[in-house]
Formats: C-alpha cells, sequence, structure tokens
C-alpha cells in the first residue's frame, strides 16, 4: 500500500501535484489581453476565462474526498490529471470565448481533484514529526509555482501564441501523470475504504466539520489565507498606482514578498529537524502574523506609508504563513487518518473560500492608493485566527 518512492523524487512529485493548480492559473495571467483581442470579446469576458478556474477547482475537492476515501489516492489522481490534460487541449482548441470558458471550469475540477490528494497520501503514509518534515517540503516545491507562472506564461507568448499556454498544461499534466502511474504506489489501505452512500459521505462531513482539531484548523488556515490573498489581488493597484512600480518592477517585488512562504517552509523544515514542538511553532507564526497584520493596518491610518511599513510586515505574514501551513495541515488532518480525503477536501475547500472572501473584501475597501484596505483584512484574518487558536485549539496542540 505504500509509495514506492520516499525521498526528493516522491516530495518533487507531491509538491508538483500540489502546485497544479497555481500553476494553471498564474500562467494563464499575461494572456488575457490577447485572448481578447482574438475572440473580439470584451474585457470581463477575457477576465473571466481566468476567474472561472477558481470556481472549478473550489468545487471539486468536495466531491473528490469522498471518492478518494472510497476508491483511492492513485485513481483519483490519475482521473483529476487526465480531466486536467483533456481541458487544457479544450482551452489551446477553442474556438470561441464561450468554449474556453467551459474548458477552464473543467481544468478547474481537475486540478482540484489532484490538489487535495498529496495532503492525504502524507497522512496516510507518515505520523508526527516525519509528517511536518514532509508537509514543510512540500510546501516549499508548491510556493515555486506562483513565482514561476508569470514569468513562464510570459515567456511562452514571446514565442508562441496564448493557445501555447494552455498546451503546456496538457504536457505538465501528461508529465506528472506518468510520474504517478510510474512512481505512486496507492496508500490509502483497502481495509479503511469507505461507501459512497450519501448518508456515509454526509457522515464524514459532519465528523470532519466538527472535530475540534480538522474544523478549527481549516478556519485557521482559511483566515490566515484570507489576509493573504487581501495583498495577492490588491497588490497590482497598490505598487503600480500608489507607489509608481512599473510592471516589471511589480513583478520583482510581488516574487520577493512571495518567496516568503519558502522561507517560512525551509525554517519550519529546520525547527522540526531540532525538534521543535508544533505548540511553539504555531504560537510564534501566529503572533508574526497578527502583528505583522496590525503594522500595516496601523501604518496606514495615517496616510500614505512609507514602502518600507508595507513590504517589511508583508514578508513577516507570508514567511510566517510559510511556517503555519505545514503544521496546521497535519494538526487538522491526523485524528481523522480513515477519512483523510474528505479532512483534505475541508481544508482545500475552507482555504478557497475565505482567500476569495478577503480578496474581494480588500479589492472593495481599496481607495486612494493607500494599503490601509489590505492592512485591514490581514490584521482582522491573524487576530481572527489567534483567537481561534488561543481559545479553542492550543490546549490539544502537541508542546
Amino acid at each position: 500500500m505504500t509509495s514506492k518512492v520516499h525521498g526528493f523524487g516522491f516530495t518533487a512529485l507531491l509538491g508538483g501535484l500540489s502546485a497544479l493548480p497555481a500553476l494553471a492559473t498564474d500562467m494563464a495571467l499575461p494572456s488575457v489581453s490577447l485572448v481578447q483581442a482574438d475572440f473580439g470579446s470584451s474585457p470581463a469576458e477575457a477576465a473571466s476565462a481566468i476567474a472561472v478556474f477558481l470556481a472549478g477547482f473550489s468545487t471539486a475537492p468536495l466531491v473528490v474526498g469522498p471518492l478518494a476515501d472510497r476508491f483511492g489516492r492513485k485513481p483519483v489522481m490519475l482521473a483529476g490529471l487526465a480531466l486536467f490534460a483533456l481541458a487544457s487541449i479544450g482551452c489551446a482548441l477553442a474556438p470561441s470565448i464561450a468554449v474556453l470558458i467551459v474548458a477552464r471550469v473543467l481544468q478547474g475540477v481537475g486540478a482540484g481533484a489532484v490538489a487535495i490528494l498529496p495532503r492525504a497520501i502524507i497522512r496516510d503514509l507518515f505520523e508526527g514529526r516525519e509528517a511536518r518534515l514532509q508537509l514543510a517540503a512540500v510546501s516549499i516545491v508548491f510556493s515555486v509555482a506562483p513565482l514561476i507562472g508569470p514569468t513562464l506564461g510570459a515567456a511562452l507568448l514571446a514565442i508562441g501564441p496564448w493557445r501555447l499556454i494552455y498546451a503546456t498544461h496538457a504536457v505538465v499534466a501528461v508529465t506528472l501523470g506518468a510520474f504517478t502511474l510510474a512512481k505512486l504506489g496507492e496508500s490509502h489501505d483497502e481495509t479503511m475504504r469507505r461507501s459512497l452512500r450519501p448518508a456515509t459521505i454526509v457522515a464524514g462531513y459532519r465528523r470532519a466539520l466538527t472535530n475540534r482539531m480538522c474544523g478549527g484548523f481549516s478556519l485557521i488556515v482559511g483566515l490566515v489565507f484570507a489576509g493573504l490573498f487581501a495583498y495577492v489581488n490588491v497588490s497590482p493597484l497598490l505598487f503600480i498606482e500608489g507607489y509608481g512600480f512599473s510592471q516589471a518592477g511589480f513583478g520583482g517585488l510581488f516574487a520577493m514578498t512571495a518567496s516568503g512562504v519558502i522561507a517560512g517552509s525551509l525554517l519550519n523544515t529546520w525547527l522540526v529537524r531540532r525538534h521543535a514542538s508544533p505548540r511553539a511553532v504555531l504560537d510564534a507564526a501566529l503572533s508574526a502574523i497578527a502583528l505583522a497584520g496590525l503594522t500595516v493596518f496601523i501604518a496606514s491610518l495615517g496616510g500614505h506609508p512609507s514602502l518600507v511599513l508595507v513590504i517589511a510586515p508583508v514578508m513577516i505574514y507570508i514567511s510566517a504563513f510559510g511556517l503555519v501551513m505545514p503544521n496546521a495541515v497535519h494538526e487538522a488532518i491526523h485524528p481523522l487518518p480513515d477519512i483523510a480525503g474528505i479532512a483534505s477536501a475541508v481544508l482545500v475547500s475552507a482555504q478557497m473560500l475565505f482567500g476569495a472572501l478577503g480578496g474581494s473584501l480588500a479589492a472593495a475597501l481599496y481607495r486612494d492608493s493607500s494599503p490601509l484596505a489590505i492592512g485591514l483584512v490581514m490584521s482582522a484574518g491573524g487576530l481572527a485566527a489567534g483567537l481561534v487558536y488561543l481559545v479553542w485549539l492550543r490546549p490539544g496542540v502537541e508542546a
């Protein structure tokens, strides 16, 4: 039942599978204007070809989780990759904006099916410290996608049409599928397979949502991600309009801040190897997130703060997020080994839901080229996450 590889190749494969949604979204960002010109569509229609991906991605885990608990991780993973590859081909060959939008929804469904399973696989195979090390390592690989996605998309546009981006998506999916087929064994024990009867599925989700650790840490991940996505969503407007960055300059600045996730994940790996307790890591990381969010908010109350007073706390927030994620994922999924697929689905869906809410709220509140909206959402999300952890979850975390 175990995976054939537990070394670098195993980690790289799980990281690549986890990164597929981010790569599919970020690579397509530079192509929006070209899609609009090619089809003669409105800007809103062209932009929706990016946004609808999230619609498919955010709903798929709720269906895929029970399927993975019933049929195993590997066949569901391969099915998700096959759907993603076929939908990518559909995007590349789309004769109209309507067909492209439908294909993007299906591409999102395939990505959603793939993205939740690496966490479930790690829960199947590892316990305690080893599980946290694997989660941190996968986070490092996963975090590279947002950094290289837009650059890779722009590079493909320099040598071919926008359809080449989606053809590349298909090649990536087929490649990941080949490695999954050859290198990844089934991790889910047949004795733990669950029925697909509606009553059983509902009971599984009820159990995951009412489990203190799973429900609580899913909420924490969602709240912290709301602040992070507030920054992601509004940062182009803030730094280009408010601070006068060029498109290229903003790209470099965004890559620098986004690399904080890698720094946090590397630090978490170092701490785990030195037997730091999950409670100590979460205490420090969630405190840093709350203070960083408050710093941006308070600095923005006086008007237009210096760039350092925005970038420095944002870097701290994102780096601390890299510390929180592996530990929160472990604490959320570990208590529910027999429904790890459902638990992973709850975690990912909470992350996406709160991220969408945080990004939308920050965009709605954004005014006068000020970081106040970002600071408000970051501080609210960070403080709420800290409160949930302190009052509800901390006593149950390993000291």
